[in-house]
C-alpha cells in the first residue's frame, strides 16, 4: 500500500509591521504559479491577502512591535487555502457578514472597513474563527476555477 503524496503547501512569519504584507502577497503568489492557477486567480487571491494581512497587522495585533503574523497555504485537490494567524488583541465575531455595499454608500454601515467585503468579493471561500492558542484565523480559498455560481 502506497502513502499518499504530502499536500503542497508553504509557511511563513512576517514581522507585524505594515509593508511586510507584500513578502506574504509574493510568497503565496509564487506559490500558486506553481501550482498551475491562473493569471486572474493569483491576482485575486494577492489583492485579498494583503487586505488580510493589514488587517492582522493593524486590529490582531494593533500594530504592536515586536509581534508576528503567521501565514500558512496548502492546496488541496483544486482549492488553495490560506490562513493569516494573530495576536487576537481585538477579537472578531466568528463569521458575521461584512456590511454590503449599499449600506456603507448610504451611510447605514462606515466607510471604513471595506478590506472584508472587498475580500469576499474576490475569494471563494473567506472568515475568521478563534485561533487554537487565542488570537484570530482568516481563512480563505480559492479554487483553481471560480466556481459557475460565483461567475
Amino acid at each position: 500500500m502506497s502513502t499518499p503524496a504530502p499536500q503542497p503547501s508553504i509557511e511563513l512569519s512576517i514581522p507585524s509591521e505594515l509593508g511586510y504584507e507584500k513578502v506574504a502577497r509574493d510568497a503565496v503568489a509564487a506559490f500558486a504559479r506553481r501550482l498551475g492557477f491562473d493569471r486572474d486567480r493569483i491576482e485575486d487571491l494577492k489583492t485579498a491577502l494583503g487586505e488580510a494581512c493589514i488587517n492582522a497587522i493593524e486590529h490582531g495585533n494593533a500594530q504592536t512591535p515586536g509581534l508576528r503574523i503567521a501565514v500558512s497555504c496548502v492546496c488541496e485537490g483544486e482549492r488553495l487555502t490560506v490562513e493569516i494567524h494573530d495576536h487576537g488583541l481585538k477579537h472578531y465575531a466568528g463569521h458575521s457578514a461584512p456590511p454590503r455595499i449599499e449600506h456603507k454608500l448610504s451611510g447605514l454601515a462606515p466607510l471604513r472597513g471595506m478590506g472584508l467585503l472587498m475580500i469576499s468579493e474576490l475569494v471563494d471561500e473567506a472568515g475568521f474563527e478563534p485561533g487554537p492558542n487565542g488570537g484570530n484565523v482568516f481563512r480563505l480559498s480559492v479554487y483553481r476555477r471560480r466556481p459557475v455560481s460565483a461567475q
